[in-house]
């Protein structure tokens, strides 16, 4: 199980995700933000044994290339990836006619980031369709409903990358607080900008931590400082 978080900020990208993978009800660490280049990045949530054919694949793609440029090659790879173990997977035969029971067998959401000189955000499903993210974050995994209340709010507000990070940062530490099963941590953050590739370190993961405890305690603070007369209901 899995929860990964994509945030476009003005001059950058926030990928964020939980680190625990859980197979049956075994959890152990994994990851689960990968490097594609030194431009890109991906993640993925859903079945592992679909995600790790997806990576192997990933591998022979051209380095150089933009993420408009292989869109469609990521997608021919996803959706090929899914033939397969469709086709080595025994119980397709009992579901060739119920095609949406038959695409649940193999499940998983994959997004792809690069920053050139504007963020891009790329989503695909199992079914290969490659979708651009504009003016909104992507969440998939566990908690993801969850994840996208906490995020309302500040949509559609124009984030540094700074301010980005403490928010993808928050919304993955808060999900996983409230016990959506299956996630669990340490979370894993990475950044794209025009620096390059950057995966923040336990130390600046501490950091971050420690400004959203001090977020939280200003939205508490700032609620019961409310005078009552303001929040009073008419008479």
């Amino acid at each position: 199980m899995t929860l990964i978080l994509g945030l476009a900020a003005v001059d950058g990208i926030v990928l964020a995700s939980d680190g625990q993978v859980t197979t049956g009800e075994v959890r152990s660490p994994g990851k689960k933000i990968f490097p594609l280049s030194n431009s890109i990045l991906w993640a993925a949530a859903g079945e592992l044994s679909l995600i790790q054919r997806v990576q192997e694949r990933l591998t022979a793609l051209p380095l150089d290339a933009s993420l408009a440029n292989l869109r469609d090659q990521i997608g021919e790879l996803i959706k090929n990836c899914v033939s397969e173990l469709l086709q080595m997977d025994f119980r397709s035969q009992f579901l060739t006619l119920d095609q949406d029971r038959l695409i649940q067998l193999h499940n998983a959401e994959f997004i792809f980031a690069e920053y050139s000189r504007k963020p891009e955000l790329l989503h695909l499903s199992v079914f290969g369709s490659p979708e651009w993210i504009t003016q909104r974050p992507f969440v998939a995994g566990n908690g993801d409903l969850f994840a996208y209340a906490l995020l309302s709010k500040y949509q559609p507000q124009h984030l540094k990358l700074e301010q980005a990070t403490l928010l993808a940062y928050k919304v993955v530490e808060e999900a996983i607080e409230v016990g959506a099963y299956g996630i669990g941590g340490p979370i894993d953050l990475w950044l794209l900008s025009a620096a390059g590739v950057k995966k923040l370190s336990t130390a600046e993961l501490h950091n971050l931590a420690a400004h959203a405890r001090k977020l939280r305690k200003q939205e508490i603070e700032l609620l019961q400082n409310l005078a009552p007369e303001t929040i009073a209901p008419g008479r």
